[in-house]
C-alpha cells in the first residue's frame, strides 16, 4: 500500500512495492503512481498529448506505457542515474545503489512538487492537492491494513492514571 515516507527531511509519497512491467502493481500502489502522473505530468508541454488515466487501480498497457516515457524523459535530462525498465520501486533511501542513480517514485513526486509551486496553489502541500483532486488517492495513502489504535488516559488517583489500549 502506498504511504507517506520521509526522505532527506521531505514528506514523499512512496510505494509498498513495484508498479508497471514485471512488478506486484497492488491497486493502492498503482492508484498513487497515476494520481502523482496526472497531477505532476498534466500542465507540461511534452504531455499536452497525452491523456493520463484516471486513478483507478487498473495496471494497464496505457498506465506502463507512461512509466516508461516518463523515465525516458528523466533519463534526456537526468542522465544515466535513470533506469527505464518501465517500473516504478519502492525508494530505500533519498537514492538507489550508486550516487548518481535515482528513485522514479521521488522524481514522481519531485513532478508534482513543481506543479504545486508553479500553480500558485493556496493549499497546504502538493500532497493535499492530490488528495482533493483525486478521492481514490487520499485512501490510497491512507490505508494501512491494520486498523487502528486508540489510546485513552483515565485519571485513576491524583497523579496517578490507567491506560487502556483498543486495537480495531
Amino acid at each position: 500500500m502506498a504511504r507517506l515516507q520521509e526522505f532527506n527531511g521531505f514528506t514523499q509519497v512512496n510505494l509498498h512495492a513495484s508498479v508497471g512491467e514485471n512488478g506486484v502493481n497492488a491497486k493502492n500502489d498503482v492508484i498513487a503512481v497515476q494520481a502523482l502522473m496526472r497531477y505532476g505530468l498534466n500542465w507540461r508541454r511534452s504531455w499536452a498529448d497525452v491523456q493520463l488515466p484516471e486513478p483507478n487501480g487498473v495496471m494497464g498497457p496505457k498506465t506502463a506505457a507512461l512509466i516508461r516515457r516518463f523515465q525516458q524523459e528523466l533519463r534526456k535530462s537526468a542522465g544515466r542515474g535513470v533506469i527505464v525498465d518501465g517500473r516504478i520501486d519502492p525508494a530505500k533511501g533519498i537514492r538507489p545503489s550508486g550516487r548518481r542513480a535515482m528513485w522514479t517514485i521521488l522524481m514522481l513526486n519531485t513532478a508534482a512538487v513543481e506543479t504545486f509551486l508553479l500553480s500558485g496553489s493556496q493549499g497546504t502541500s502538493y500532497i493535499a492537492e492530490i488528495s482533493k483532486q483525486y478521492p481514490a488517492f487520499k485512501a490510497a495513502i491512507s490505508s494501512n491494513g491494520l486498523g487502528t489504535l486508540d489510546l485513552e488516559l483515565e485519571g485513576s488517583a491524583p497523579g496517578v492514571g490507567t491506560l487502556g489500549l483498543s486495537l480495531e
